[in-house]
């Protein structure tokens, strides 16, 4: 098998020209999505390319032609879109420094594409922006976010509710501004664990510098989400499965959008991850929060009074007050739903105002469950609905409580 690419073409057409060319329709097979580094003075670079994995002996020189202009005119738009020959042209300001970070979600049929720029832009000025693109594998074409919903308008109002009820309103002094409203529907990234929108860093900007961008995972938009939708097959719920619950659960990781279990290394996740503030404090755990959008609703704890230093301390426990795990998913699930699910848990724990202050954690009742060495404590509130689900290195004595 030989990779073809769109040589031919870059020999003989700028990208700006082949940013021009018509489209060009094929049914070759899929596309892959690739990343290219460069390393130029004090900037490093990343780039975005396409190829075909195919044997070139089973076309003739016409169908060969067709393909590399195919694969030419798609990388002409990805070259334009993330902005290659201004990137390069940056680079060789003086005093210019530039770091690109590329990441590609992609699977047989579609691809997202995201590029994080930091430093000199290509106006010259400092800063970061988001640039993005997604793609239909098979054709070549963009995917846009109308494409992705059945209802493209409801899908932006329930996104923008959730923003002001649960973004805005949890937001404090680690923001440098935060203008959200309305949400911008031109940049965008997807995977697995859901959709990144991403906003310019003049309305959206944490102190650190990075610009800003919410994350929804895919049981927020679900509804909205029709069989005929790119990202069906990703937004599909989990079905309900106590065994892979026990089994994650002994395992210590919720896996997802967290990388990190129990008995990790905080410093790895210190490392990895980007603090979104200092951590906070229950009675008996320190609990960090991280910028990362998509860990937002997620936390870590280390034991407060641990023997070890900070970043040497084990994770002792795995918060996640926004998830969709094997029929348990925070908001919707109900007590009863978690019980015919689970079975009765080996304890229960009723929490009321002032401990839930101190605990983090919403008033209501918690329940219980080991499997393997670990415990899974299903929160849920006073109305019953799943709040948050934890993973526990062991069980939690009853004075935690």
């Amino acid at each position: 098998m030989k990779k073809i690419i769109m040589g031919l073409l870059l020999c003989l057409l700028p990208m700006t020209a082949l940013a021009e060319q018509e489209t060009v329709t094929t049914t070759y097979g899929p596309l892959t999505i690739g990343v290219s580094e460069t390393e130029t003075g004090d900037s490093h670079l990343e780039a975005f390319g396409a190829s075909l994995e195919s044997d070139e002996e089973a076309f003739d020189e016409e169908q060969l032609m067709e393909i590399s202009m195919w694969i030419g005119e798609v990388d002409g738009r990805i070259y334009e879109r993330f902005m290659v020959d201004e990137a390069a042209q940056a680079s060789r300001r003086a005093g210019a420094r530039i770091t690109q970070e590329a990441s590609i979600y992609q699977d047989e049929e579609i691809a997202s594409m995201v590029l994080i720029w930091k430093g000199t832009q290509a106006d010259g000025s400092d800063g970061c922006a988001a640039l993005t693109m997604a793609l239909d594998l098979a054709t070549g074409e963009e995917i846009t976010f109308d494409r992705l919903f059945t209802d493209p308008e409801a899908a932006a109002a329930a996104m923008e509710a959730i923003i002001e009820e649960e973004v805005l309103a949890a937001m404090s002094d680690y923001m440098e501004y935060a203008d959200l409203l309305p949400m911008p529907r031109d940049s965008f990234g997807f995977d697995e664990n859901g959709l990144t929108v991403y906003y310019p860093d003049d309305r959206y900007r944490y102190f650190g510098g990075a610009s800003g961008s919410v994350h929804f995972a895919w049981y927020e938009l679900e509804e909205f989400i029709g069989e005929d939708s790119p990202v069906y097959a990703l937004a599909k719920a989990q079905p309900a499965d106590r065994q892979e619950i026990e089994t994650q659960t002994a395992s210590g990781v919720f896996g997802g959008a967290m990388p990190f279990g129990l008995g990790d290394r905080l410093g790895d996740a210190l490392d990895a991850l980007t603090l979104l503030a200092d951590p906070d404090y229950t009675k008996d755990a320190m609990v960090y929060l991280f910028e990362e959008a998509s860990l937002r609703g997620w936390a870590l704890e280390i034991p407060r009074y641990a023997d070890t230093d900070e970043e040497d301390t084990p994770v002792s426990a795995v918060r996640a007050s926004r998830i969709s795990w094997h029929g348990l998913t925070t908001g919707r699930t109900v007590r009863e739903e978690i019980v015919a699910l689970l079975g009765e848990p080996e304890r229960t724990q009723s929490i009321d105002e002032d401990t839930a202050f101190d605990m983090m954690l919403e008033p209501g009742e918690s329940l219980l469950y080991r499997f393997g060495e670990h415990v899974l404590q299903a929160h849920v509130d006073e109305e019953g609905v799943l709040a948050c689900l934890i993973l526990r290195a062991s069980m939690p004595e009853e004075s935690l409580y």
